[in-house]
């Protein structure tokens, strides 16, 4: 059986047009009848709808997630629509599962210029041990695209199902139908490493050494006060020794595969 988890919006602040709503209550509601159908249809869910992306990638990564699917809504300039989804790269799993909602979701949302893009420095994208699927249903700045979004969430969810039993190749149950028998699959064993992310030490920056600290300040050791910056100094590295210490790891300030699948729940 399957395990997806649900991470959608977080972002109160972000209006729906004309409307008095707003992108995380309606992005809840949708991964709430998401997680219905894929109940339904055998698969074991969980829905992150609380904290912060850091908390929810650690809970993914706790729970050995097969599939981490965030879920939002856009804006751009309140004219341009249509449903977008990213993936770590244009080959890999997450692609291919993207591809899968996209064929189905697209169908039903009223946007006509959707894509599907490789986007790494994304959090949950890079960060997540699972494939991640990144699904922008459509864009709430358009105020008949806003209010289509708050009146079909159940058709939205029911397609993004769809979209994850073409994947998987297993059938899609609708409401009231009966649910098939899962086949129970072994177990997978924790290595207590992750591979795939750089290595981070003094001196490091970009996206992988903002993905660190964002992970350090999320455990509670403070990056100094530029916070998350991408420049991995004197405060970062320190930050970084104190965690392994605790941790009982090498308390070297080089993040490697150990460090990676302690700090993300590995």
């Amino acid at each position: 059986m399957k395990k997806i988890y649900l991470s959608p919006s977080s972002q109160p602040a972000n209006v729906y047009a004309g409307l008095s709503t707003n992108e995380q209550e309606v992005c809840r509601g949708i991964a709430r009848e998401l997680a219905a159908h894929l109940k339904r249809c055998g698969f074991q869910v969980k829905c992150g709808d609380y904290g912060t992306m850091y908390d929810r990638v650690k809970e993914s990564n706790e729970w050995k997630a097969d599939l981490h699917l965030p879920i939002h809504t856009n804006a751009f300039d309140g004219k341009v629509s249509g449903t977008r989804l990213m993936a770590l790269d244009l080959t890999g799993k997450g692609f291919q599962v993207c591809q899968a909602i996209l064929e189905t979701l697209d169908k039903i949302t009223p946007g006509t210029s959707s894509n599907i893009t490789a986007n790494p420095g994304l959090y949950e994208i890079q960060a997540a041990v699972a494939p991640t699927a990144y699904v922008e249903v459509d864009f709430h700045d358009v105020p008949e695209v806003a209010k289509w979004l708050t009146e079909n969430k159940a058709q939205i969810g029911a397609a993004i199902c769809q979209g994850i039993c073409r994947y998987y190749n297993t059938d899609y149950v609708a409401e009231g139908e009966t649910q098939p028998t899962p086949t129970p699959e072994p177990t997978p064993q924790p290595s207590g490493k992750i591979e795939g992310l750089p290595v981070v030490k003094s001196g490091s920056r970009g996206d992988a050494a903002k993905i660190l600290q964002g992970a350090l300040i999320a455990q509670g050791y403070p990056c100094g006060s530029s916070g998350i910056d991408g420049v991995f100094g004197a405060a970062s590295l320190a930050a970084l020794k104190s965690y392994q210490k605790a941790k009982g790891l090498t308390a070297d300030g080089i993040a490697g595969p150990a460090t990676w699948g302690k700090l993300l729940g590995v």
